[in-house]
């Protein structure tokens, strides 16, 4: 495990994709989502990923400076076809789009297609809170990455198909929802498996259906599968992926999970609510704020030192991470080196470990 300034990596990491073609622009865009992620907690969609990018630039399924088009637009809705570009400035693309619309149309929606991974969807939804307004986006993976066994089922049919809500509260910055319909996100599965963790007991099945520990079981044939969110209810977190996947997929223009797609991306839905055409933002603000100091003054359970809503994990784990640094494990450490060796970039020399 190697420890990083913040600062440092992201300013290396826009070299690194700049060597492989990346714009400029959209090197500090990808590099920064990367980073923020991990500072965020998020590891999962974090520095990990960027190995897994260049490949993709390489294979040619990323392409820099890909055109961005807008399709099929009202006053109140879009679809975006992002060109195969990188998803980051996609997304945020999208949801720009979006709250633009909304502060005229009050509620607009906008979809993606032909996206490459956009990485944390919260990093987009939050785009919508600092201009009043609340923001909510989900995604599937383009039709691919079935990692995930339907409930009753055994076999990988449904990716991860994530959810986010964001939206304003009183002094303490913003509530933010942003979570997997799945018991893990695939990349804390590749997390564990790069250092050599076992997993919690409900997390994974392996590929005759019975509980496994070992991440190998997920990666390794014979496959195993993720288990979708709610353990013994595990049929809320089912029900929950497949509108996900309807909304992106089919809303989109893309595609919904099936056995025939094969190009790997996200689908995308955005939509953008201004807060002040229902009610005035500092009283809903302040009934937020209210709402979440009222579930925190709970008494306690046993073990647990502070209730959290969604957000304040985030916020918490990012003061940490900047004064501490952010720690690549030394398998996704040793991917970066590889990719910088091959542009003769000297990464190993150029970033430092912090002690």
């Amino acid at each position: 495990m190697i420890r990083i300034a913040p600062d440092t990596l992201e300013k290396n990491l826009i070299e690194l994709f700049r060597n492989y073609g990346a714009f400029e622009q959209e090197a500090q865009e990808v590099s920064s989502h990367l980073v923020m992620s991990n500072l965020l907690g998020h590891d999962s969609h974090g520095v990990l990923r960027a190995p897994w990018y260049i490949e993709k630039i390489q294979k040619g399924e990323i392409v820099p400076g890909a055109s961005i088009a807008v399709e099929l637009e009202t006053p109140s809705s879009a679809v975006v076809n992002g060109h195969w570009g990188f998803g980051q400035p996609i997304a945020r693309f999208a949801m720009e789009l979006a709250m633009k619309k909304a502060l005229t149309q009050v509620v607009a929606c906008v979809t993606v297609r032909n996206c490459n991974h956009i990485g944390r969807l919260g990093a987009y939804t939050s785009l919508a809170v600092a201009q009043g307004m609340v923001g909510m986006g989900m995604a599937n993976l383009h039709g691919t990455s079935h990692v995930v066994a339907p409930f009753g089922g055994i076999d990988r049919r449904l990716p991860t198909n994530p959810i986010s809500i964001a939206f304003p509260r009183d002094g303490q910055g913003e509530f933010l929802l942003d979570m997997s319909t799945s018991m893990v996100a695939e990349g804390t599965l590749k997390m564990k498996l790069h250092q050599k963790e076992s997993l919690p007991e409900g997390w994974i099945i392996d590929s005759e259906g019975n509980s496994a520990l070992d991440p190998k079981q997920f990666y390794h044939d014979p496959r195993g599968a993720i288990l979708p969110l709610g353990g013994i209810s595990a049929h809320k977190g089912f029900a929950l992926s497949l509108a996900i996947d309807a909304l992106s997929g089919a809303l989109s223009g893309a595609q919904c999970s099936n056995a025939q797609a094969t190009r790997h991306g996200n689908a995308c839905w955005f939509l953008a609510l201004r807060i002040e055409a229902f009610t005035p933002l500092t009283q809903f603000r302040k009934k937020v704020d209210s709402l979440c100091r009222h579930v925190k003054s709970s008494r306690l359970a046993k073990g647990i030192s502070e209730i959290l809503v969604p957000g304040e994990p985030e916020q918490r784990h990012a003061e940490k991470s900047r004064q501490e640094g952010i720690y690549v494990d030394d398998l996704t450490w040793g991917q970066l080196c590889q990719k910088a060796d091959l542009v003769e970039l000297d990464f190993r020399n150029k970033i430092e470990s912090l002690k």
